[in-house]
């Protein structure tokens, strides 16, 4: 899922009818990472590592991928 988002200061006490007047936010450098194709694979998870995602819900297996992904990244020095 891409998402943009704008996060606002909680120091920052602008009123909504300021907030309203600032610049409008430029899209044109925003990067979107769109989902890879994925591939099903069978991989063996320590139980109490798989019980700990399937306890959060649903998208257990993307959240699984979201902390291999995160880590892979880190390893080449892209996060």
């Amino acid at each position: 899922m891409a998402r943009a988002t704008r996060k606002q200061s909680a120091k920052s006490k602008s009123s909504p009818a300021r907030a309203r007047r600032e610049r409008p936010t430029d899209w044109t450098s925003l990067k979107v990472d769109w989902p890879q194709p994925k591939q099903a694979i069978s991989l063996r998870i320590d139980q109490d590592v798989l019980r700990w995602f399937r306890e959060r819900g649903p998208g257990y297996q993307t959240r699984m991928n979201a902390v291999l992904r995160a880590f892979v990244d880190a390893q080449q020095g892209r996060r």
